[in-house]
């Protein structure tokens, strides 16, 4: 009776082996279909060899690992950036169209239905692969090229007109602050106008030309409703290299009297090309013109 019940266990499992698809894992095909929708653009893989395989999981729920040798084919110039001229960047072919890389891929799958495998890439091995399809660069130019030396010359130009043109611009600004700057609106304090006892102050630079950026001058502070009620000091100006501001340096204290106002020895004014005047960014404020 014991012998009956082991020959009746193995019949069945033949029956069942039988009727059943055996699992053996993804094959070629299957790795091949995969990898064409995994790999990065521009690279093929050829001569797929399955060399081991495992199943990981069970007979219920089957994972298979696998180990696979391949050639991964560049099926065009692969390419590395070496340089930017401009916008435009140079770039080094580092690998032809054609080169063969040998790579192992790892691989784990189970089984979608009766025919399909969902795999995923857990580790390729590959050495000395560098670079990017040259196809994925925007208007590159390849180094060594006539192109990259007439890009090269042409970006010299370029700076150096570029170069003139802000020299020009600047020199233009320099000269734009000498002359004789005065307020057209009193002197304000946080925004409000600036006001002792009803009186309103006023300020004025007579800026000489000067040379490099460099100038020197006249600052005035009065009453603004009587400019005959002023004290002055020499100032010197510097124009900065962008040519929007200047620098207007008291040299000695300003101060008179009957002025409710006075300015120390010292005291910058930031004076705008459009006419806008401050001391300590903005708590002193002025509108002057030439």
């Amino acid at each position: 009776m014991k012998y009956s019940r082991v020959l009746v266990a193995a019949v069945t499992t033949l029956a069942l082996s039988a009727c059943g698809k055996s699992f053996e894992g993804p094959d070629e095909g299957d790795i091949s279909g995969f990898l064409e929708m995994e790999l990065d653009e521009g690279i093929d893989a050829e001569d797929i060899e399955i060399v081991a395989a495992q199943n990981v999981g069970d007979e219920i729920e089957p994972v298979y690992r696998t180990r696979a040798n391949l050639d991964l084919v560049l099926e065009e110039d692969f390419a590395e950036m070496v340089d930017r001229i401009g916008d435009r960047p140079v770039v080094k072919v580092v690998a032809e169209k054609g080169t063969e890389y040998p790579a192992v891929l790892f691989t784990r799958a189970e089984p979608i239905g009766e025919d399909d495998w969902n795999v995923r890439i857990e580790k390729l091995q590959v050495r000395n692969r560098k670079g990017r399809p040259l196809s994925s660069f925007t208007d590159y130019i390849v180094e060594g090229s006539a192109e990259e030396k007439q890009a090269i010359e042409d970006e010299k130009r370029e700076a150096a007109d570029a170069e003139k043109k802000a020299a020009e611009r600047l020199a233009a600004a320099r000269r734009g602050f000498a002359g004789s700057w005065k307020a057209t609106q009193p002197l304000k304090r946080r925004g409000s106008v600036y006001s002792q006892n009803g009186q309103q102050i006023g300020v004025s630079f007579d800026l000489k030309p000067g040379e490099d950026g460099f100038g020197r001058g006249t600052g005035r502070v009065y009453d603004f409703s009587d400019p005959s009620v002023f004290a002055q000091s020499d100032v010197t100006y510097t124009v900065d290299d962008s040519g929007d501001f200047a620098t207007v340096t008291f040299l000695s204290r300003a101060q008179h009297d009957e002025l409710r106002f006075y300015v120390t020895e010292g005291t910058n004014f930031k004076l705008t090309d459009d006419g806008k005047a401050d001391i300590n960014n903005g708590r002193w404020s002025i509108a002057m013109k030439k």
